[in-house]
């Protein structure tokens, strides 16, 4: 079977999100590929669960441009600028009909590029890679009537310990007992985590690389704008520039 990947690019949320749903509407009319996605994020972004209460996070500290709703599940993740976010959109058969098997084989390319590190890492919770007692990576799925698989994730390169837990209205002590990063275990250069994540991605498979299409990058700007640019900033809410974020805060 062929695959196609698709390395980083950076966009920003809404359209960030947008993207991947475009190419699960083009896996599903085989006009694409099963496809691995890289990418990277604007600006620090949050992105909240398909059913989560907004609420829960802290919008005063959010720029609209950078929150989003997913539509995957579980809860509010912090997207790093310096995080890696990948994507995996194939129809599900190939995990042989089972979401768990497809959470498995993908997390263990995760593992086997943080091993490749000199990290050890496991997978807990069906969706979560732990290093160190502390949770690396986290993933979310959604399998679509059609059969179509989405299952993205993020794997955390340095974390922001003073901006992220203030967003997610976590303690600064939780953050710290519970969040795992790579440069918490080693001094290894953006670079070279990318390039251990992709080789262990497109291992032992019939890789083409490619870009977006003009139709997938066509439908995700309009998907951007009309579904995920949905998220209300609280009223009054005045924007304060705070180094490489965007802080609001409300009258």
């Amino acid at each position: 079977m062929q695959w196609r990947f698709i390395g980083e690019d950076t966009y920003d949320a809404a359209m960030n999100m947008a993207i991947d749903e475009a190419i699960c509407n083009s896996v599903e009319h085989n006009n694409s590929l099963p496809t691995i996605r890289f990418y990277k994020w604007k600006n620090n972004s949050v992105s909240i669960g398909s059913n989560q209460n907004q609420d829960e996070i802290n919008l005063n500290l959010c720029k609209k441009s950078n929150v989003v709703r997913r539509i995957t599940g579980g809860r509010a993740v912090f997207h790093d600028k310096r995080d890696f976010t990948y994507s995996v959109i194939v129809p599900i058969k190939i995990f042989g009909n089972s979401i768990k098997n497809a959470y498995s084989v993908i997390c263990s390319w995760v593992i086997g590029a943080l091993r490749d590190l000199g990290i050890k890492s496991e997978l807990e919770n069906k969706n979560d890679i732990m290093a160190g007692g502390k949770k690396i990576s986290g993933n979310a799925a959604k399998l679509f009537d059609n059969g179509i698989y989405l299952q993205h994730g993020t794997l955390v390169y340095d974390v922001d310990i003073d901006l992220m837990p203030e967003i997610l209205n976590i303690g600064k002590k939780t953050a710290k007992e519970n969040i795992a990063s790579i440069t918490q275990f080693k001094n290894i250069s953006q670079k070279k985590a990318y390039e251990a994540l992709k080789d262990n991605f497109i291992k032992d498979k019939n890789i083409k690389i490619q870009k977006l299409s003009k139709e997938e990058l066509n439908y995700a700007k309009e998907l951007a704008e009309t579904k995920y640019n949905s998220i209300k900033l609280p009223k009054n809410a005045l924007m304060k520039n705070k180094g490489a974020c965007y802080v609001l805060s409300g009258n």
